[in-house]
This record gives C-alpha cells, sequence and structure tokens, in this order.
C-alpha cells in the first residue's frame, strides 16, 4: 500500500513539475505549438497533449488559432498563457518616483500608475499599503481571489530570504520587515527583489535579446549593477553584487559626503553629478549660459554645444573604462544600458565606439550594446516575472 502511494505521490508531483515547466516555457515565448513544447521540454507528444488539454480545462491557457510551421501538412494550434486567468499586483520603488501595476499572467500591464518618491521605513510602507489597496479596488480586479501574489522591486539591500529591505540609502530605509508587514495587511504571496536584479532577470527571461550571460548597467539619479551569468541572476554574499555606487574611478571628481571619497562612480556618472560638473565648468569659463536641468545639458550635448561636448564625452571615457573593467573580468555577452545614456543617439554611438576602439582580448562587437527592452518597466516587469515562477510552480 505504501508504494502505490509514494508512486501515485510521485506521478502527481512529475505532472506538478511539467505543467509548471510548459506555463513556464509559454511565459518565456508567448506563443507555442504541442509539438514545439514537445520538442523544448524532450517531454513526448502524448504526455504534452495531456497536460496542455488539463492546462486548458483550468483556464491557465488558451487556444488562440493557427501557428504557420515549415513543411506541409495540418497546421498547428498556437498556445499562449490566459489573459484572465489572474493577476500581480507589482510595486516599483525607483529613485525618480515609484510604480504600482497589474500584471496578467502574460506578464503584461494592465493597469498602473506613477507616484513621487517617498523616504523612510512609515513613509515607504505607508505607500506600498495603499498603492496594493488602490490596485485591489481598481476595475479590473474583479474578485480579490483573482491576485495570485505581490512583487516589489526595490533599490538597496535585501536579505539571503528576500524578507527584508536591510539598506537602501537613497530611500532611507533601514531594516524594514517589508515581507512580514505586507503579509500582514495582505493575504498574498510575497516577492521582495533588489530593483536592479530584478531587471536583470526581465532582460534574461523575456527581453529581446536572449542570453544567459548579460550586464544591466542603470543610471539616472543614482547607479547600479545587475548581473546574470549562467542563466542565474548573480547576487553574491549577502546580496551586495552590483552594489557599485562608490567605485572610485575619478580622482579629480567631486567628494561624496556618504563614502568621503573623491570622484567615487555615484559622482561621477550619475544625472545630478554630471550636471553639476557642467556648471562648474560653466563658472569657470564665466558663462552666462549655465544649464540648470540635465535635460538641458543633454540637449546642449546633442546639438554639439562646447560645453556640452566637453563634460559628456569626459564622461563617456569615464564610463567606458568603468564598462571595460567588468567586460575584461565577467565577459558577458550583452551590456543592457538603463537611463539617461539611452535618451541620446549620439552618447550610444559614442559610448560603442569607444567600447570597440579599447584593447580588450578579442574585437569588441558593438551589438552586445542594447537599451533594455521595457525601459522604465524592467524593474517592476522583472519583479512580476519571479512572482509568476512562484506562482506556476504552486499552482496545482
Amino acid at each position: 500500500m505504501k508504494s502505490m502511494v509514494a508512486q501515485k505521490g510521485n506521478l502527481q508531483l512529475m505532472k506538478k513539475i511539467n505543467c509548471s515547466l510548459i506555463l513556464h516555457m509559454l511565459l518565456r515565448e508567448g506563443s507555442l505549438s504541442r509539438a514545439e513544447i514537445a520538442q523544448k521540454s524532450k517531454l513526448s507528444a502524448t504526455t504534452v497533449s495531456s497536460l496542455v488539454d488539463e492546462l486548458i480545462q483550468q483556464g491557465l491557457i488558451d487556444e488562440v488559432g493557427e501557428k504557420s510551421s515549415p513543411g506541409a501538412g495540418r497546421r498547428a494550434i498556437a498556445l499562449e498563457i490566459s489573459r484572465d486567468k489572474g493577476y500581480i499586483i507589482g510595486i516599483a520603488l525607483g529613485n525618480n518616483y515609484f510604480r504600482g501595476a497589474l500584471l496578467n499572467f502574460r506578464n503584461e500591464i494592465v493597469y498602473e500608475f506613477t507616484e513621487p518618491v517617498v523616504k523612510g521605513n512609515a513613509e515607504v510602507l505607508e505607500f506600498m499599503i495603499a498603492s496594493i489597496n488602490r490596485l485591489l479596488t481598481s476595475k479590473i480586479v474583479k474578485d480579490p481571489l483573482q491576485v495570485k501574489g505581490i512583487a516589489i522591486s526595490t533599490p538597496g539591500v535585501i536579505d539571503d530570504q528576500g524578507e527584508v529591505i536591510v539598506k537602501s540609502t537613497f530611500l532611507r530605509i533601514k531594516d524594514l520587515e517589508i515581507k512580514r508587514m505586507l503579509r500582514r495587511e495582505f493575504d498574498y504571496p510575497v516577492v521582495v527583489v533588489n530593483d536592479l536584479k530584478a531587471a536583470a532577470f526581465a532582460e534574461y527571461f523575456v527581453g529581446n535579446t536572449r542570453t544567459d550571460n548579460l550586464l544591466f548597467l542603470s543610471m539616472d539619479s543614482g547607479i547600479g549593477l545587475g548581473l546574470v551569468i549562467d542563466g542565474k541572476v548573480y547576487s553574491g554574499y549577502k546580496g551586495l553584487a552590483g552594489e557599485i555606487g562608490h567605485m572610485l574611478i575619478d580622482p579629480d571628481g567631486q567628494r561624496c559626503e556618504e563614502c568621503g571619497q573623491n570622484g567615487c562612480i555615484a559622482m561621477v556618472l550619475t544625472e545630478p553629478a554630471v550636471l553639476a560638473r557642467s556648471q562648474e565648468k560653466a563658472r569657470q569659463n564665466n558663462s552666462d549660459n549655465v544649464p540648470q536641468t540635465f535635460d538641458e545639458l543633454l540637449e546642449r550635448y546633442e546639438a554639439g554645444e562646447e560645453l556640452g561636448e566637453e563634460v559628456i564625452s569626459q564622461v563617456c571615457v569615464l564610463l567606458v573604462n568603468t564598462l571595460s573593467v567588468f567586460i575584461n573580468f565577467l565577459s558577458p555577452e550583452l551590456i543592457v544600458l538603463h537611463g539617461w545614456m539611452c535618451h541620446s543617439n549620439k552618447f550610444m554611438n559614442q559610448l560603442k565606439k569607444g567600447l570597440s576602439s579599447f584593447p580588450f582580448p578579442l574585437p569588441f562587437e558593438q551589438n552586445r550594446v542594447v537599451p533594455a527592452t521595457f525601459e522604465e518597466r524592467n524593474f517592476i516587469i522583472g519583479a512580476s516575472t519571479l512572482m509568476l515562477h512562484k506562482v506556476f510552480e504552486d499552482y496545482f
């Protein structure tokens, strides 16, 4: 009797694993036929057909019409994850603003809003609770049971269990037990992830250019880096991988009040730092045309104005030198960029040329540098993708 129970349990576990595998494949690929699922998963056609039929009955996937396929014979039926089965609540805390969103099981944002940044444990927690309630009471959610999880992305250091925001300097957060506090308010699973790691995972799993090895660099009012190595997000010891803001790259740069160094990355490559350098340069030249905003400075650079050219070109050289360290050390296939540099085609071209002329062991291919697929939404989509993985694994 025990062996029969064990056999039944093993079969049920295998079925759960295979159903989750099919959902993961459809989440990543968007649309597949039964034959394509069988080919990619190495499952038998009979097994795939049986599991797909059950997933259709449960409303988790839909048949969406014929799918073109090479060769003669009957056209295959395309399968996609259902848009209507459920939702993930996503919250992305950022340096420039906070975002809340509802995402369906296909990871599509169906409703979103942005709010100004708030700082401090109590203020951030209050924002998240209010935002989750706002999303739960939106017209899209007909029943709270349609929501299957809450996904949080945030700048800063997250503990190994993904439960505590240990430290976020910019948001003035320290030891915020975010998972416990949200579970106290809402009866949903919660995923908490560093924003750059979430963004890197979004590029790896659903980005325009798929690779198992990539570097995701974000530069706006803050700076950070996310890594995917051999198909896994790399966190490092105590989750500190990618915290590069206080690496020294320019000894002649501005002094950082936080780390005490002159010319750390945060004081050289971020928007406030670049703007401050341009303003100081303009005053030294006794210019009456001091740039007032970073966007103005970038426009002057694009137009070929001398001040903009001088300051931004210096930044480009420093960024090339910085990236060269990571490229030589890690050799990522893809360098994904997010932030102000992506708003200037001129800068992106200058950066690519700088990297291609750097003396790497092998010539650097410029197509290895790409802008972030989802831009500002990379962070929330990455966190949602991680939550959907958990939902699909726990569904059966």
